[in-house]
């Protein structure tokens, strides 16, 4: 896992290096725009002219370093500073100054202050525009003139990097009303948390971190609560196989999925959970479905419960299939169920009465419940498997709301109810019932199709009667189904393949994961 870090936490390491190991606060700036610049140049070669935008504080520092240093290489640089320079930083400061007295004496470094709006259009033409306004320290909503700067800039055709954060971007939840949109950012001394969540997700582009110079011996005794998921993570979480398994004890699924409207989702599902190593996977569907994909599952075993005229599961069912749910090791309840109010009660009163059975609940059945419901049953051993609109409605909240503290609302949910919450998304984000918070790191936009999160549910199903544990199995079922997806980019359009093909290249990510690792 790679931990992440909030700005406090950042804070507490500027104030270590300053004021414990007494490094100068302009020789850490120093190192950083060393790293930045170097950062910079290696990733873009080619180029020749540079824009920086720079505030009054240490991150604007940063920016009148990293241009001196892009000067020195004879690279065209322009800088236009915003804020007197009475009001700089002390570092920051020292550093304008020095850049002040360079620009006298070269014809390829202009330095200007920003009066009006228009003056961005100075830069526009630059190959680069670097972003130097507002650090990580930065929250709440942007403001003039730094809201109509960025507006701006966002429609330049440049490269654009950004310094540490991004101008607008709260570094702790990853929301902002106004953002810069960055090819690359070079984040200093750890990576924080706002930048792989919602808008810094969208925004940051490749992030990459750089050294200030001290090590990484303070991060050794602060406790981190928000990680990045790796390969390594994922290849100590995979089941591993004895060799007197059999099909049963190699993991029994109950998928309770699918209807007459809906029957694909059921199929995806259980088809999914055998293909993640599951050695018995079951679909229970309506008598009035079981033609439409009968046919289609040739490994998975198809049972129908109802007449010919049922077309949804209800309370009746239950009776009927209580057997089968004894059976099964892990229980899938949701995709495709419909919403009816008889199915509705149907989940409620199946939540009531299943018993310590592993359960994945998805889609439909979580539109049947509600946190009053949620206070009266034991959810230890389940995994909520929502998109945010299905989570906003689950917790009553507006998903607007959420989206300004994503991780806070995610917490909360899966420490409230001692559960784990896969919470689906760009990206996908697990969180267990301690309060951690594991962030996927792969996937791509081509996923937004019905059936991919159909196909997710079965394969964290099949993982977890492989290996009884609903936190690492949750996180090596999100990377794999979108490393899966990942993987198909090298065959397929980004916007041309299925959920079906992410199921048939599973094993192709596993076995991925399994050659990074060993």
């Amino acid at each position: 896992m790679i931990p992440l870090y909030n700005t406090a936490d950042i804070r507490r390491l500027d104030s270590f290096a300053i004021n414990k190991l007494k490094v100068p606060g302009i020789m850490l700036m120093e190192n950083a725009s060393i790293g930045i610049y170097q950062a910079i140049s290696e990733k873009y070669p080619g180029i020749k002219s540079a824009g920086i935008i720079c505030g009054k504080g240490n991150n604007g520092g940063d920016g009148f370093a990293v241009a001196r240093h892009f000067s020195n290489l004879g690279i065209e640089v322009k800088v236009l500073y915003i804020g007197a320079a009475n009001d700089m930083s002390n570092d920051c400061r020292i550093n304008f100054e020095i850049l002040k007295s360079l620009s006298s004496g070269r014809n390829n470094l202009k330095v200007r202050s920003f009066k009006i709006i228009k003056d961005i259009d100075w830069l526009k033409k630059s190959d680069l525009i670097i972003d130097a306004m507002l650090g990580s320290g930065f929250t709440g909503d942007l403001k003039e003139p730094y809201y109509s700067i960025v507006n701006r800039v966002n429609k330049f055709s440049s490269i654009k990097c950004a310094i540490d954060i991004l101008t607008g971007l709260d570094s702790d939840t990853g929301f902002g009303n106004c953002i810069f949109n960055s090819d690359l950012t070079i984040t200093l001394g750890e990576l924080k948390k706002g930048l792989f969540i919602e808008k810094g997700y969208q925004n940051c582009g490749e992030v990459i971190l750089k050294e200030i110079g001290i090590g990484n011996d303070f991060f050794d005794n602060v406790s981190a609560d928000t990680y990045l998921i790796e390969p390594e993570d994922v290849f100590q979480a995979l089941p591993k196989r004895g060799k007197s398994v059999n099909k049963y004890s190699a993991g029994k699924v109950l998928s309770i999925a699918g209807s007459y409207q809906y029957p694909g989702a059921g199929a995806l599902t259980s088809h999914s959970a055998l293909v993640a190593g599951a050695g018995a996977s079951v679909l229970s569907i309506p008598e009035s479905a079981k033609k439409l994909v009968h046919r289609s599952l040739i490994e998975v075993v198809v049972e129908s419960y109802g007449t010919s005229k049922t077309f949804y599961f209800d309370s009746d069912v239950l009776e009927q299939i209580k057997e089968r749910i004894k059976w099964a090791d892990v229980l899938v309840v949701g995709p495709g169920l419909g919403r009816s109010s008889e199915t509705s009660s149907a989940v409620r009163k199946f939540l009531l009465n299943k018993g310590s059975k592993y359960t994945v609940l998805d889609a439909d059945a979580l539109n049947a419940l509600d946190e009053k419901f949620l206070d009266k049953i034991d959810l230890s051993d389940c995994v909520f498997t929502p998109h945010i609109g299905e989570f906003a409605k689950l917790i009553n909240t507006d998903i607007k709301k959420i989206r300004t503290d994503i991780l806070k609302y995610g917490r909360n949910f899966a420490v409230r109810y001692k559960t784990v919450l896969v919470l689906k998304g760009a990206p996908t984000i697990i969180f267990n019932k301690f309060g951690e918070a594991f962030i996927n790191t792969t996937g791509n936009s081509g996923m937004a199709k019905f059936g991919t999160g159909d196909v997710l549910t079965g394969i964290l199903a099949g993982l977890l009667a492989q290996a009884k544990n609903t936190e690492t199995a949750s996180i090596a079922a999100v990377y794999l189904h979108s490393l899966s997806a990942d993987l198909l980019l090298a065959k397929k359009p980004l916007s041309n393949y299925l959920p079906t093909d992410i199921i048939k290249n599973f094993p192709n990510a596993v076995k991925f994961v399994e050659r990074s690792v060993i």
